[in-house]
């Protein structure tokens, strides 16, 4: 049975290793982002699939292109020029 927190999907994966790609956005993230001081130590291959989920959501926030035009869209997005 089912939790009513969680869907069927999340007890799959639950204690699933995360997955290559997983892996592989992070590590791009952590160049750009201005959150990679919080994973310095970080042992990516240790990381469950929820665990990898929560960090890639968190270094996408903080994430600061490098393409400038990239980033006057983010900025513009969010509201800065009004």
């Amino acid at each position: 049975m089912t939790s009513k927190s969680k869907d069927w999907i999340d007890e799959i994966l639950e204690d699933e290793p995360c997955t290559l790609i997983q892996i592989s956005s992070i590590e791009s993230l952590l160049i750009t982002s201005s959150a990679n001081i919080n994973y310095v130590n970080l042992d990516i291959e240790k990381l469950t699939y929820e665990e990898a989920e929560k960090i890639i959501r968190d270094l996408r926030e903080n994430n600061n292109p490098k393409d400038p035009r990239k980033q006057y869209n983010k900025m513009f997005r969010k509201g800065i020029f009004k």
